[in-house]
């Protein structure tokens, strides 16, 4: 059948044939897109490539033609089935810190209340002392902004967006979320460090995914310093560069430790060391992670714990 009689007159003329005509003028042609179909819309791949198999004129042009739309479509449905879980492994976790985040949400609002009564009490005086209560207020507005930040804080954290690219600081990004676990911390006597690098660049990619695999690495190095007995419970968070100028990440903590016959494991879906874990946040740390063009791996600490690395690539224009 000629092209025109099987797909259509207007699709041969306005697709087909520019695609022949540079084909027998000896150019191999490759594409791939969404075509209109009066069987529906399909992603086709097409490559049209010249034949000449007894002289150097173009004989003949051979196309093939593939239809890949179940295979996007799949993919599609696998990367929202990730999202999803994403976000549910992110609300479950951000649930395991609702006493930590209500802690640091109270102590603002208390001390608020404290400086109210006491531009009440300065207002009350005769004369009134007005330097004493314009403290007060001044005192009132800081610590209502910093409960203000918590709660802001959770909601970017916990609710529901597509991915964003956008340059920002690993080590911004990092005290934000060691502001929501640090009350955990200290109630199982956790020291907290940090060693953070000066003049790291900018890192561009989705900055509440990597918080979340920021505060996945914080929560299990939590959860695992908790069943120790004995000695110090330890938990440094460092930043650095790698040789390969990409932003480097590393938690560390004195926990039980992990075997480095094991190590790999950690990071298979529904493997899990806890007794009531679901074996699904390390995977989805190391997927994001992967998606933004880094790498995450584990390695023991000495003497003692375990040490998560991540990369992460600088931005292009701030690396350079």
């Amino acid at each position: 059948m000629h092209g025109a009689d099987l797909l259509g007159t207007s699709f041969f003329e306005n697709t087909l044939r520019p695609n022949y005509d540079c084909c027998f003028a000896g150019e191999a042609i490759n594409y791939t897109e969404w075509f209109e179909y009066p069987r529906g819309r399909r992603f086709i791949a097409v490559s049209y490539s010249p034949l000449r198999p007894q002289s150097e004129y173009v004989e003949a042009i051979l196309v093939i033609t593939r239809d890949l739309t179940d295979y996007v479509l799949a993919g599609e449905a696998l990367r929202s089935a990730q999202a999803e879980l994403a976000h549910a492994n992110r609300v479950s976790t951000i649930g395991q810190l609702t006493a930590s985040i209500a802690h640091e949400v109270s102590q603002p609002i208390t001390a608020a209340i404290t400086d109210a009564r006491a531009a009440l009490h300065w207002l009350s005086a005769q004369p009134p002392n007005i330097d004493e209560v314009e403290e007060a207020l001044a005192h009132i507005v800081k610590e209502v902004g910093r409960a203000g930040e918590v709660i802001e804080r959770t909601r970017t954290l916990v609710k529901k967006e597509p991915p964003r690219k956008n340059a920002f600081s690993v080590n911004e990004a990092i005290l934000e979320v060691m502001a929501l676990t640090r009350a955990e911390a200290a109630h199982e006597g956790i020291s907290v460090r940090t060693q953070f690098a000066d003049g790291l660049p900018l890192v561009l990619g989705d900055r509440v995914q990597l918080q979340q695999v920021i505060l996945n690495l914080i929560v299990n190095a939590i959860e695992a310093m908790r069943s120790e007995g004995e000695g110090n419970r330890d938990l440094l968070i460092c930043t650095g560069k790698t040789e390969l100028n990409d932003v480097l990440v590393k938690v560390l903590d004195s926990g039980p430790g992990v075997l480095p016959a094991t190590v790999e494991q950690l990071f298979d879906s529904f493997y899990t060391t806890k007794p009531n874990g679901l074996g699904l946040g390390l995977s989805i740390c190391r997927s994001i992670v992967e998606a933004q063009g880094g790498r995450l791996w584990a390695s023991p600490n000495v003497p003692r714990g375990a040490i998560f690395h991540f990369t992460v690539p600088a931005h292009a224009d701030d690396a350079a």
